[in-house]
């Protein structure tokens, strides 16, 4: 009950606050000939910032300095992140990784 009220509060405090982005699901579609294959058929707009990794920390952690940290409010997703989907935010794509 706590954690519902501290998401709701927080949801509420940043709706608008942070950037647009969109939540692209990963899934196997049908490709019109009966074969599945992989596609991004479903998306979800939603909230979140796109920062960088410390230098130190993805050093050590073996992050590409390519890379981006993504983080969406919860509260305006309709779907939960998993591993390759993507995220279009600030124009640029991304791959969910973890």
């Amino acid at each position: 009950m706590l954690l519902d009220d501290l998401k709701s509060d927080v949801t509420a405090a940043l709706t608008g606050e942070l950037r647009s982005a969109v939540l692209w699901q990963y899934s196997l579609i049908d490709d019109g000939h009966g074969n599945e294959v992989p596609g991004y058929d479903t998306s979800y707009p939603c909230e979140g910032v796109r920062g960088s990794y410390d230098a130190q920390y993805a050093g050590q952690s073996g992050i590409p300095r390519t890379d981006a940290k993504i983080e969406l409010l919860a509260g305006t997703l309709a779907a939960t992140p998993k591993a390759l989907d993507k995220v279009y935010i600030d124009g640029g794509w991304w791959i969910v990784v973890n």
